[in-house]
């Protein structure tokens, strides 16, 4: 008898169904997102792409500090809240992330000069990404506010790699016109605008006072994320300033190919977080325990092949995008590691944030952020990139499992692959 939907219990046939969504989307815009490595190497060439992939980080670090934590308070809030009370948080969210994501665009634009002195990088390339910045903070929240409804056909369409992918064809055909770092990143934010505009559009401005109320929740997840995300662009920013922009080409694309052992567990995670919010506020543990293993077996399931893939095939996977690179198979073999126990370790972030525990995530985050910039600062220099992918890979060992055991002991639930009652 062949397996259906129908012949899966309703937990296994939910979860299944909204990560498989997902791990379509993710799996199209990876595609999209290599192409774009592919294309932009050719394209914009490996300094060229060096300084893409600066601009692109520091716009991704000022996206999450313009949130100020209420993306994640959105994916908490709103699938527990009626059509209307989440609609009006969702409205306060827009406009405080926008008016503080215009700020610090400002902040940035000024500081330009630093920037360039401190990258070797033209004013202009900052100039751009605080020009862009704005609408790619409003692209993060309309996609999680996709997520938190769970309308995982919107929130896979408005990844990061989606835009990237469009950027990829708008290289393609317009290759001359918009070989510069600088338009590629005027091309992302066009494509974040076509994505979300109609939506920024019928936005009507509401009172923001209220939002006061969950100032400290916002303020502790903000701080996760923002320590997360600074820790993720530590080691590309100082390989940056340590080497050049050659060498951050040369690590960022291994960085990118370990991403394909994450593919089902941002899928499965991603689907799992309104779920989180609603049984623990629902106090039903016993059911989240058996939801998280489920998420832990799929995790495990789809992780190992894909790590072992990683490691056994790194020189062709790298060759694909330059035979110059097949030299870093160790960059890339030491960042698969980090990943294969961020996989195994399960949504602790997501725990932790969604029940309350969003202090001990911030503190978690804290830690490993301190530890990870110490160890670039020492690898790097004395290692170049495969020093910086150490102190990654390292770092993310530490924290998933000092997070694996801060969940355990503040809600009770095992998270990590191979635990077991």
């Amino acid at each position: 008898m062949p397996l259906t939907w129908s012949a899966l219990t309703e937990p296994w046939s939910s979860l299944l169904r909204s990560s498989s969504l997902i791990l379509v989307l993710k799996v199209t815009g990876a595609i999209a997102g290599y192409g774009f490595v592919w294309i932009a190497i050719r394209q914009l060439g490996t300094s060229g792409y060096g300084y893409f992939e600066l601009g692109f980080s520091v716009l991704g670090i000022l996206s999450v500090l313009a949130k100020m934590g209420l993306d994640g308070l959105l994916l908490r809030e709103v699938p527990t809240r009626t059509a209307e009370a989440a609609q009006k948080i969702i409205n306060q969210t827009i406009w405080i992330t926008f008016l503080v994501a215009l700020l610090l665009a400002a902040l940035l634009w000024l500081g330009s000069d630093l920037l360039a002195t401190a990258y070797g990088a033209y004013p202009s390339l900052w100039r751009h990404v605080a020009f862009v910045l704005p609408i790619w903070t409003m692209l993060q929240i309309h996609a999680e506010v996709a997520r938190a409804r769970q309308n995982w056909l919107r929130y896979g369409a408005l990844q990061n790699s989606m835009m990237l992918g469009m950027v990829a064809v708008v290289l393609s055909v317009a290759g001359a016109w918009v070989a510069t770092p600088e338009r590629a990143l005027m091309v992302l934010g066009v494509a974040s605008f076509a994505s979300i505009g109609r939506g920024i559009l019928r936005i009507r401005f509401t009172e923001l006072r209220s939002l006061a109320a969950y100032r400290r929740t916002a303020f502790a997840m903000l701080m996760t994320g923002t320590l997360f995300m600074v820790m993720t662009w530590t080691d590309t920013l100082m390989v940056g300033y340590f080497l050049d922009a050659e060498s951050v080409a040369a690590y960022r694309i291994p960085f990118k190919i370990t991403t394909l052992i994450t593919f089902s567990q941002f899928a499965i995670n991603a689907s799992i977080g309104p779920r989180i919010a609603a049984l623990w506020a629902q106090s039903d543990r016993e059911e989240l325990q058996r939801e998280v293993r489920r998420v832990a077996l799929l995790n495990k399931l789809a992780g190992l092949p894909a790590f072992a893939g990683v490691v056994l095939l790194a020189p062709w996977l790298l060759g694909f995008f330059g035979t110059d690179l097949v030299q870093h198979s160790n960059v890339l073999r030491i960042l698969a590691l980090g990943q294969i126990v961020f996989v195994l370790s399960g949504p602790v972030v997501y725990l932790l944030d969604m029940t309350g525990n969003e202090i001990i995530a911030r503190n978690t985050m804290i830690l490993a952020s301190f530890v990870n910039f110490g160890m670039n600062l020492v690898l790097i220099p004395w290692l170049g990139i495969v020093g910086a992918a150490v102190a990654t890979s390292g770092t993310m060992i530490l924290w998933n499992i000092w997070a694996v055991v801060a969940v355990y002991r503040h809600t009770g639930i095992r998270t990590f692959a191979i635990w077991r009652k």
